[in-house]
């Protein structure tokens, strides 16, 4: 009787401990399904972040404007490589005045902090180039995250320079024009007074518009020629040529000009090589390399022609003894009517000669520039291609 007093409560011991015991792996069981939901969850999410770093970073790299986003602290966060190619390698941490050594781009995302309204893109110097630069700002979002900065950066310095050079040129061609057009105007104005009844007057006034009329054309003319040949539409045959043949067929024409004012154009022993050439086109590069060496050239003076020659090239060399080019004028002396400084304005002439002259060089796949010190005269080069025996045999042949 005793044990079985004893026993029974043990029976409800035991019993109450493994309905425990099944409530816990119950309770165990459902634990570890949310812990698994859970995980799966964390594992959906940081996939979608992932995939979402993924698509950022993928867009950052196709976008052609250099990108920075940054907190609201202006501290750089993510850069694209366009970024990183325009300010530097090292650019995430850094806050934005630190980067870019400017308080312009701080103060377009402070204004686009302040409003809601689309803040107009600007142009900004920076590093030496003209930058079109837009600033974002998004809001603050309900979870309280804090707003994201974002600046993009195109570099527009060729538009630029381009646009520049658009206007100078409008600006050239109407003065180049209005010269010989005020001529004719007001020789005409003359004639109709009544020069035209006095035929020694006339005849000159009518001479003197013939020159002014042969002066729009060659201009048109130049324009025309350097339109086409910078559009690729002028044909550039290139022939096996004899370098004797281009440097004579150049200067021959020239002689009496250059005698009108006392010149001596000096043809140096000119090797006897081929180059690869159009021989009418690259002639004109010499003749008016020349005629620019003759318009500079004191009466008097004298101009000088050379070639040299290497296993790939031919570099023809034209100097004269004027009052040489300043260090600001000499790299653009190329430029379409471009004025040097007083010392080489230019008298007759379009100013388009050395420009085309350039074009011409480039087509050939040569080189062209000029040397100079300021009352020293100038030198100008232009290379040609040299044309191995071989090739000339061959192209004998055939």
């Amino acid at each position: 009787m005793e044990n079985l007093i004893v026993f029974v409560p043990l029976l409800l011991i035991i019993g109450g401990l493994g309905g425990l015991l099944w409530q816990s792996r119950k309770h165990l069981r459902l634990l570890e399904r949310q812990m698994q939901q859970t995980e799966h969850l964390r594992q959906g999410v940081s996939d979608q972040l992932q995939e979402a770093i993924l698509l950022r970073d993928a867009l950052l790299q196709v976008v052609d404007d250099a990108v920075l986003v940054m907190n609201q602290k202006h501290q750089i966060l993510h850069v694209n490589p366009e970024a990183q190619k325009l300010l530097g390698p090292d650019l995430i941490g850094k806050t934005l005045i630190r980067a870019t050594q400017e308080n312009e781009l701080e103060a377009m995302l402070h204004e686009a902090r302040e409003t809601t309204d689309d803040i107009p893109e600007q142009l900004v110097d920076l590093a030496g180039k003209t930058l079109r630069v837009r600033a974002f700002v998004s809001a603050e979002n309900p979870n309280g995250d804090a707003p994201v900065e974002l600046l993009t950066l195109r570099d527009m310095s060729e538009m630029v320079r381009l646009g520049r050079a658009r206007r100078e040129m409008v600006a050239n061609i109407s003065h180049e024009l209005r010269t010989p057009i005020t001529s004719i105007g007001l020789l005409v104005d003359t004639l109709l007074n009544g020069a035209i009844d006095k035929p020694r007057r006339s005849k000159k006034m009518l001479i003197d518009i013939r020159r002014e009329v042969d002066t729009l054309t060659q201009l048109v003319e130049e324009m025309r020629y350097l339109s086409r040949i910078e559009s690729g539409q002028m044909p550039i045959k290139l022939l096996p040529t004899p370098l004797e043949a281009i440097v004579q067929g150049s200067i021959d024409p020239l002689q009496p000009i250059a005698e009108r004012k006392n010149q001596r154009i000096v043809m140096e022993a000119v090797p006897n090589v081929c180059v690869l050439a159009d021989l009418t086109h690259s002639q004109r590069v010499l003749k008016n390399i020349v005629h620019n060496a003759h318009k500079f050239t004191p009466e008097g003076g004298e101009i000088r022609v050379s070639a040299t020659a290497n296993d790939e090239e031919v570099t023809i060399k034209v100097t004269d003894n004027g009052p040489g080019i300043s260090n600001d004028d000499l790299p653009r002396i190329f430029e379409r009517f471009y004025q040097a400084s007083p010392s080489r304005t230019r008298g007759d002439g379009t100013g388009l000669g050395l420009a085309i002259a350039r074009h011409i060089i480039i087509a050939h796949g040569g080189k062209i520039w000029a040397e100079s010190k300021e009352g020293q005269g100038a030198s100008f080069f232009f290379t040609l291609p040299l044309v191995e025996e071989e090739t000339i045999s061959s192209t004998e042949v055939a």
